[in-house]
């Protein structure tokens, strides 16, 4: 008979526990009024409105913003939570105040996942809440620490610091094709390991580089790395300048940092359709050298030579002058026509053009571009056409690099 009313009561200790679970007292007006910071976790008990309580620090997102918003943020902190669960409301205002704390180096976001079922499935999304963090567009970490403002938001920055990030499928790969101007991908053997030590400890000493790794050949093919390479392999892709050049050295944080170093500032950029409002708002002097992409090696070293020596005080751009597209609009906008290679000075800030009428060489093509830099060409410039600056753009992942070796 005892243990038959202590089985009892315990059953119905039990049902008045889950009926107040299931339906809390109603929220008063004056709580929703309440700052965050000051609302205690047991009035955030209204399934529809209490997410709106931390709009000011944190956004919304749904399927139809989100790709849009991870377009346009590098870092990003994703809650996925659902409005009826009770762990999401008392993490809510933890994280609204991490929003706060992490203003103008990261974007916290939530996501209603339990309505957003896209999204969750996307994403794996299997309990309440869960935090990842994205870069360019990709998740690359979960969150699993103690979920304090204090912590979330030292844990982001931790993350932030990280030269390195992952990338396992092609549709990762192209949103950072797409979201990037220049990158370093290693094709590793593993994610973690000397390997990847390698190339994060490298990353460290280019903060304006980002660096990325991938065990993926189908990845590695997508940034023109031989899905059959010898691994490790690393590529240096240069977006705005059409460049992919591949690293042949020994795969050490040395030789990776010191090869970066050389790669991201090519001394000569091609001219492209992807690159090409990049080098009509550069604001330098610029010197140029239209010549076929085919038979006119020699002329193109010789215009390196000068790119070397007049390093820093001149851009210097390359056109294929009779390639389809850009290469070849472009020549006619300066009307520079036929097979003969030419070389032309371009003042960006008042579209002018002046050329040179002599032979092509060393000597000759470095004294013309340091009478330009002195201003002693005026006297023989012509105006360009506006219509050059109106060239068409085109989305970066889908366009054919140039290898460099």
């Amino acid at each position: 008979m005892e243990k038959t009313k202590t089985l009892l009561l315990l059953l119905t200790s039990s049902i008045i526990v889950f009926k107040l679970y299931l339906f809390p007292p109603t929220q008063s007006h004056e709580d929703l009024k309440a700052e965050p910071d000051e609302l205690e976790l047991t009035n955030l008990n209204n399934y529809h409105t209490w997410p709106l309580l931390y709009a000011k620090d944190v956004v919304s997102l749904n399927g139809k913003n989100f790709s849009e918003f991870m377009g346009k943020n590098r870092n990003v902190m994703v809650m996925f939570y659902a409005n009826w669960c009770y762990w999401s409301k008392k993490l809510a205002p933890e994280f609204a105040a991490a929003a706060k704390m992490l203003k103008g180096e990261a974007e916290l976001v939530m996501v209603d996942a339990s309505l957003e079922k896209d999204l969750a499935k996307e994403y794996n999304i299997l309990a309440y809440p869960t935090l990842y963090l994205f870069v360019a567009g990709v998740r690359q970490f979960q969150f699993f620490g103690e979920r304090t403002r204090d912590v979330i938001s030292a844990w982001v920055r931790e993350k932030m610091t990280l030269g390195t990030y992952s990338i396992t499928t092609t549709d990762e790969a192209e949103r950072i094709l797409t979201a990037e101007s220049k990158l370093v991908l290693g094709f590793l053997h593993d994610l973690e390991g000397m390997e990847s030590e390698e190339l994060a400890a490298a990353s460290k000493l280019h903060s304006d580089v980002n660096f990325y790794q991938t065990t993926s050949a189908d990845v590695a093919e997508f940034f023109h790395i031989h899905p059959k390479s010898k691994r490790p392999a690393l590529i240096f892709l240069h977006l705005e300048a059409g460049k992919a050049t591949p690293f042949r050295h020994q795969f050490t944080r040395l030789a990776i940092a010191n090869f970066v170093t050389h790669t991201k500032h090519p001394l000569v950029v091609t001219l492209t359709i992807h690159n090409a409002e990049f080098v009509f708002q550069d604001p330098r002097k610029q010197l140029w050298l239209f010549a076929p992409e085919y038979g006119s090696d020699k002329v193109i070293s010789t215009f390196e030579e000068v790119a070397k020596a007049l390093k820093g005080k001149l851009l210097h751009v390359y056109v294929e002058m009779n390639s389809e597209g850009v290469g070849r609009r472009v020549s006619q906008e300066f009307g520079v026509s036929g097979n003969a290679p030419r070389v032309i000075a371009y003042s960006a800030r008042d579209a002018k053009k002046y050329i040179l009428n002599s032979e092509l060489t060393l000597s000759s093509i470095k004294s013309f571009g340091e009478e330009f830099l002195e201003d002693k060409l005026l006297n023989q410039s012509d105006q360009i056409s506006e219509t050059i600056l109106k060239l068409p753009s085109q989305s970066r992942a889908s366009y054919q690099l140039r290898t460099h070796e």
